[in-house]
């Protein structure tokens, strides 16, 4: 028997070959991360990248799928979501990267897919990620969850960007944090003298904010099913929703600003310092 006899009642053999011989890179193996390896296994995508550097922590057992009472913390992240994309199915290639995501090796390995899925966690990788992937023509599905807890009320949710040349980017969907962006770029001296004025962002603070798995498991979900509609075929992806999970509410949103310098970037694009009127 087939395993994937029910998908391929959905969008058909066809759908389910595409998706086998899709290579997909996730970047971030966190909460959102651990989803996506997930749900990419089950859906029987056959070749996975996972770009993380960072290690299990003890904090993160509250969210990270495929990190068991018997894993050690300091295992590298990427293993372990290697080890649990095989335990899904062990018909999957996975190639696990434990480096930054402006490395050498992380570059090398994200410019070979066919789809990049962001799940990173702060808007300065996410804007680097952004222009990787127009600079090399490469769709982006970016997943952010986020968990607020204002003083008169929680606020849970999040978005899913799907970044192509027809959708858009991140920046002209202007869902980017500019001072995030501002402190990620900024050189060593330059962040020395921001905490000397400033003092210290409260998301450098260790720890982190809140994060819960069934947030990350719904955003993540969401992304998921972007990618296997852009992959099969079975419907025309969604370039922007958002999900107000303390309302429970799923929103498109369809505002985007032109002349997007960063998609001028793709190949094939205009110029983009002509699309500014610098030329």
């Amino acid at each position: 028997m087939d395993r994937f006899e029910r998908q391929r009642k959905l969008f058909g053999d066809v759908g389910q070959e595409r998706l086998r011989s899709t290579t997909v890179g996730v970047v971030g193996g966190g909460g959102l991360g651990s989803f996506m390896v997930l749900e990419l296994a089950y859906l029987g995508v056959r070749k996975i990248a996972i770009v993380d550097y960072d290690s299990l922590e003890y904090s993160d057992r509250n969210r990270l799928v495929g990190a068991f009472s018997l894993h050690k913390d300091g295992v590298p992240k990427v293993q372990l979501l290697r080890d649990l994309g095989m335990l899904i199915d062990s018909g999957v290639e996975i190639e696990s990267v434990p480096a930054d995501l402006e490395s050498s090796m992380a570059k090398t390995v994200l410019a070979g897919v066919d789809i990049v899925v962001g799940c990173v966690d702060h808007d300065g990788p996410r804007f680097v990620l952004n222009k990787f992937c127009c600079e090399h023509g490469v769709p982006l599905i970016d997943a952010a969850s986020d968990t607020i807890p204002d003083a008169d009320k929680v606020r849970f949710g999040g978005r899913v960007c799907v970044a192509t040349r027809e959708t858009g980017c991140l920046v002209c969907f202007e869902v980017l944090d500019q001072k995030e962006i501002s402190d990620y770029l900024a050189s060593p001296d330059q962040r020395a003298d921001q905490k000397a004025i400033y003092g210290i962002p409260a998301r450098s603070l260790a720890g982190g904010g809140p994060s819960v798995v069934t947030v990350n498991g719904v955003v993540a979900s969401i992304a998921a099913t972007e990618l296997m509609a852009m992959v099969t075929g079975v419907r025309t992806p969604i370039p922007y929703q958002d999900w107000h999970g303390d309302e429970g509410r799923l929103s498109r949103v369809s505002d985007r600003a032109p002349d997007c310098y960063y998609c001028g970037l793709r190949p094939g694009a205009v110029d983009p310092a002509r699309r500014l009127g610098r030329r």
